[in-house]
């Protein structure tokens, strides 16, 4: 099938958006911010990756779930522009996914859930103890997206990586060993994969 997305994304035999299921598997940032009164937030977004090696910079979108509320991570990187960008494995599935509950603003999901956290050393929001790699972010640039057809803000949050935490273990004769990473993988619709086989291809 083939349908222009301006006609809406669920023609029929659809009955979902196909986008996640298409463009896949992503990453889990798991992101940790903090309010300008020092509240922390915990959230997970899948719609996070890397966008440049060198200089480092990643990105997240904290899209709204409903009009006129944006996410609490919006909200306070826009009172302190810092995060964490805590990356997701496996061991971390649980308690990651309980983050992404709507808690009211100005509940610190660290303590509602349970989650150790762990003072960065550049920024001001901590790092989930318990993952095997973080990056401590500043802002960079915040691009805002068109609102979609129900009015819904959607924001793309860029960041420039000032510090990289990697887990000791990981490290394997001077490279980071990702099967050791066990990193959880956001898939379509509520799925969820993990690394599977692992290849080397070497470029022409």
């Amino acid at each position: 099938m083939f349908f222009a997305t301006a006609d809406g994304l669920r023609p029929a035999p659809l009955t979902h958006n196909p986008l996640n299921a298409l463009v896949m598997p992503r990453p889990v940032g798991w992101i940790s911010s903090i309010s300008a009164a020092g509240v922390r937030n915990l959230a997970p977004y899948s719609y996070f990756n890397a966008v440049c090696g060198e200089p480092p910079y990643v990105m997240f979108a904290p899209n709204s779930a409903k009009p006129g509320v944006n996410k609490d991570t919006y909200r306070n990187i826009c009172e302190v522009p810092e995060f964490v960008a805590n990356l997701v494995g496996e061991h971390d599935a649980v308690p990651m996914n309980a983050t992404s509950a709507p808690l009211p603003y100005g509940q610190d999901e660290f303590t509602a859930c349970g989650i150790a956290a762990t003072a960065s050393t550049l920024v001001r929001p901590p790092r989930v103890t318990s993952v095997k790699a973080a990056l401590e972010c500043r802002v960079y640039q915040v691009v805002h997206l068109p609102p979609g057809p129900d009015g819904r803000e959607s924001h793309v949050v860029v960041g420039e990586v000032v510090g990289i935490y990697i887990a000791d273990e990981v490290i394997v004769n001077g490279r980071v060993d990702e099967r050791l990473l066990h990193p959880l993988t956001r898939l379509g619709y509520m799925n969820y994969g993990t690394l599977g086989e692992v290849f080397e291809m070497q470029r022409p």
